[in-house]
């Protein structure tokens, strides 16, 4: 993964928003639901035929990460508010979201604001640490 822009701020920055500052500046803004609807875990896509299994009905609007753990220096796992956690999305497959979804948004990475450092790995009780989004965590 050498060159490749790493996230280095994971935050959910709205009810349905997370969002994602990258070594390169970019900022992706992801709508949890359509991220959760996304994920390509052998639950969720037949390994091998890469046919989809999970339907996007099946997935509730109102559907929230609970956690979001880094796994080591390529992916986040994130355990959701359905019960699904077995989900990793690698940073190379966000980034591939990004432009798929057309989501880059938000100000510059200097301008965004305080943020919970992908470092830090996790993030509890729906991912959100902030007082004022409104998501009611």
């Amino acid at each position: 993964m050498s060159g490749n822009p790493l996230p280095v701020e994971i935050k959910q920055s709205g009810a349905r928003e997370l969002r994602i500052v990258w070594s390169d500046g970019l900022v992706s803004d992801f709508d949890v639901v359509e991220l959760r609807r996304s994920c390509r875990c052998a639950n969720c896509v037949d390994e091998l035929t890469g046919a989809q299994i999970l339907h996007p009905s099946q997935v509730a609007e109102d559907v929230r990460p609970q956690t979001i753990r880094q796994v080591g220096n390529y992916a986040f796992q994130v355990n959701w508010s359905d019960g699904h956690t077995s989900g990793i999305f690698t940073f190379d497959y966000l980034r591939q979201l990004t432009e798929t979804f057309n989501t880059p948004s938000g100000p510059p990475a200097d301008e965004a604001g305080p943020a919970t450092g992908a470092e830090e790995n996790e993030q509890a009780g729906g991912g959100c640490s902030a007082s004022d989004c409104g998501c009611g965590s």
